[in-house]
């Protein structure tokens, strides 16, 4: 288990730059929609162009110039906090810690105010990570022909003093 890598922002709109947050991405999300059994899985349908064009703020884990996790961040218009809108770690590199490094980065600068995130509701090891930060069940709903199961989850920094 490596620890020689740092969590920094990262700018998305450089093409090089989206296309390793893109390789990491869907690396993350295949097996995100293997652990699902789900064919059709939105974010899979991503293109490196459209990460370039996201009003999001993106926090990468780097090992040298090798992108081996990120999240990105946007505010949520439903609660006015701030909504995580992914979060992703290279399947090879998972169990390292790097998935609670960038929560807790994300925290440090976000953590003061309502935080939300949507997983799917049977994506226990995502579950299991936001719980693990203080995010409870908000909402579920259902997207799709194959009816997945959604959860959009809260973080209220009231809540945790």
């Amino acid at each position: 288990m490596n620890k020689d890598f740092f969590i920094q922002y990262v700018d998305h709109r450089d093409a090089k730059t989206a296309a390793r947050l893109h390789a990491v991405q869907m690396a993350a999300y295949r097996q995100e929609a293997d652990l699902l059994g789900v064919k059709h899985f939105p974010p899979l349908e991503v293109s490196v162009q459209e990460i370039q064009e996201l009003p999001e703020k993106f926090l990468a884990a780097l090992e040298g110039e090798e992108i081996i996790g990120a999240t990105s961040v946007c505010p949520d218009d439903e609660t006015d906090g701030q909504n995580i809108a992914s979060l992703v770690v290279a399947p090879a590199r998972q169990r390292e810690g790097i998935a609670g490094r960038l929560m807790t980065a994300l925290l440090v600068e976000y953590g003061n105010g309502l935080m939300t995130v949507q997983t799917a509701a049977k994506n226990s090891p995502a579950l299991a990570l936001y719980a693990k930060f203080g995010f409870v069940e908000f909402k579920r709903w259902c997207v799709g022909e194959e009816a997945l199961e959604l959860v959009k989850l809260l973080r209220n920094a009231d809540d945790r003093e």
